[in-house]
C-alpha cells in the first residue's frame, strides 16, 4: 500500500505473508474510501506540536465541552499544576465517562456534533500526549479517519498472538493501539492500580498502525518489568496483548519534513 504524504509518494508497506497482515490489509480496503481524508492528520502528526499548543488544545476542548454540556462537567483547579500525574489520571477518567468504550460509544458520541466528538478525542490524545512528553518517540502513528460512521476491527485469534514480539526494528511496522481505555503500560507510568477499571491491552485488529524509526532491543522499561512481576504478570506473555504485533515493513521514511500541518494519503492499489 502505498502512501503520499503533503502530495508526495512517502513510503510503501510491503505486508508480511501472514494472517494478521491479510486481516488488516482486508479491514483496510472494507474501509477505504479514497476520498483524501482515510487519514487522521491530526493525531497522525499531533506529536509535531509544541508542548504549550498542545495546553492550549487541551484547556479549549475542556471549555467547549462544559459549554455544549451546560455545566462544569470537567473541572480544572484554577492553578495548574502540569505536573501532576493526578490532573490527567482524573481528565482520562471524564474522557471515559464522556466517550464510552470503542465498541459501545456514549449516548453523547453518537449524537453530539462533530466539533463537540472531537473535542472530546482531543481530551484523550492531549492527556496522553502532556503525560508521557510529545515529539516523536521512536515511531510514526498513521491514524484512521475518526469521522465515518463506523471504526471496525478483528478480534485477534488464539494463534494471532504468537506473533507478538517484545523488540522493535526500523521501518517495521505494527498494529497501534486499537482501544479506548489503559494498557498495562498505562497502568504503570501513570501509577495506577493493577485492577484499574479501563484497563484494556491490545487484542484487536485496526486500522491503525505504528513505523517504527529505530530499534530497540527491548522495548519494555526495566521499571515496567518490575510492576508486572510485582503484579503476578508475566510481560513476556504474549496472550497479554502488550507487545509489538508486526505487519510489514518499509523500505525507508523520511520524517525531517513532517509537521504539524502535514497531510497524508492512502493509495489502496488492488490488482
Amino acid at each position: 500500500m502505498l502512501y503520499e504524504v503533503d502530495g508526495k509518494p512517502a513510503f510503501r508497506i510491503d505486508l508480511y505473508n501472514h494472517p494478521v497482515a491479510s486481516k488488516w490489509k482486508s479491514l483496510i480496503e472494507s474501509i477505504y474510501v479514497g476520498d483524501g481524508e482515510d487519514i487522521d492528520n491530526k493525531r497522525t502528526f499531533f506529536n509535531f506540536q509544541s508542548t504549550d499548543e498542545i495546553r492550549d488544545m487541551l484547556l479549549d476542548a475542556i471549555k467547549n465541552i462544559n459549554t455544549f454540556l451546560k455545566t462544569e462537567f470537567i473541572k480544572i483547579p484554577e492553578q495548574l499544576n502540569w505536573d501532576d500525574q493526578n490532573l490527567y489520571n482524573t481528565l482520562h477518567i471524564a474522557f471515559e465517562k464522556l466517550s464510552g468504550e470503542f465498541d459501545n460509544p456514549t449516548k453523547l458520541m453518537k449524537i453530539a456534533p462533530t466539533n463537540i466528538k472531537e473535542n472530546i478525542r482531543d481530551l484523550n490524545y492531549c492527556v496522553h500526549a502532556l503525560e508521557h512528553g510529545t515529539g516523536v518517540l521512536g515511531n510514526l502513528g498513521i491514524q484512521w479517519t475518526k469521522l465515518r460512521t463506523e471504526t471496525p476491527r478483528i478480534d485477534l485469534e488464539d494463534d494471532d498472538y504468537q506473533l507478538f514480539q517484545f523488540h522493535q526494528t526500523k521501518n517495521e511496522v505494527y498494529l497501534a493501539y486499537n482501544e479506548l481505555g489503559k494498557s498495562y503500560i498505562d497502568l504503570w507510568q501513570d501509577n495506577l492500580p493493577v485492577d484499574y477499571n479501563a484497563t484494556k491491552n491490545n487484542h484487536y485488529i485496526g486500522a491503525d498502525i505504528e513505523i517504527a524509526l529505530d530499534d530497540k532491543k527491548n522495548i519494555f522499561d526495566p521499571g515496567f518489568v518490575d510492576w508486572c512481576y510485582d503484579n503476578n504478570i508475566d510481560p513476556l506473555e504474549k496472550k497479554h496483548g502488550i507487545g509489538l504485533l508486526p505487519i510489514g515493513k518499509v523500505e525507508s521514511i523520511d520524517i525531517e519534513h513532517l509537521t504539524k500541518h502535514s497531510k497524508a494519503n492512502i493509495i489502496v492499489e488492488r490488482k
